[in-house]
């Protein structure tokens, strides 16, 4: 079998360029991500168009390439929404009310003194300065990956910490740790 005219190809594909934005339009429901879509695929198969061996067959492959552009789009359509919910959820769970991280950072700074001068430096950093911790890491001269992991055993320190000076009261009702 002899390779098609990718000319011939691109031809075919045009002239089939309303019948796949409907197509489109059917799967994504709206037109304008229909058209970003057909774009897409389009560049996709004009890129890869002397490839196509046979060039009748060239409407049935392209209609295998918008599914596929189909997928990655519901796909990222997906992973979009999910950092969305992460960020939204985060910033309802940061919202604390001042006089308890008063207290909380009172008996914190405490506590720091009784840690690991390296988890208390990181924990200091990240937590009472607000520091990502990526720049907290490349400060101390550690990794991103070890300061992650050093900042979970110096939480976990700290937690222990708590627990054994501020008792039940955990600072956050009545704190009477002083």
């Amino acid at each position: 079998m002899s390779g098609s005219d990718p000319a011939d190809t691109t031809a075919t594909l045009l002239a089939h360029r309303q019948v796949f934005k409907a197509f489109l339009v059917s799967r994504v429901g709206n037109e304008a991500d229909a058209e970003d879509l057909l774009q897409n695929g389009l560049v996709k198969a004009l890129q890869r168009a002397d490839e196509i061996k046979d060039g009748q067959k060239a409407v049935a492959w392209f209609y295998q390439v918008l599914r596929n552009v189909i997928i990655d789009h519901v796909r990222s359509r997906g992973a979009a929404a999910r950092r969305e919910d992460a960020w939204a959820s985060a910033a309802v769970s940061e919202t604390v009310d001042p006089e308890a991280e008063r207290q909380i950072c009172a008996c914190f700074e405490k506590l720091l003194p009784a840690l690991k001068p390296a988890h208390a430096e990181l924990l200091r950093r990240v937590e009472l300065h607000g520091e990502p911790v990526a720049r907290a890491a490349s400060a101390l001269g550690i990794t991103a990956n070890n300061a992650s992991v050093s900042l979970h055993r110096a939480r976990a320190e700290l937690r222990r910490g708590l627990v054994d000076f501020c008792g039940d009261c955990a600072c956050l009702d009545n704190c009477e740790c002083e």
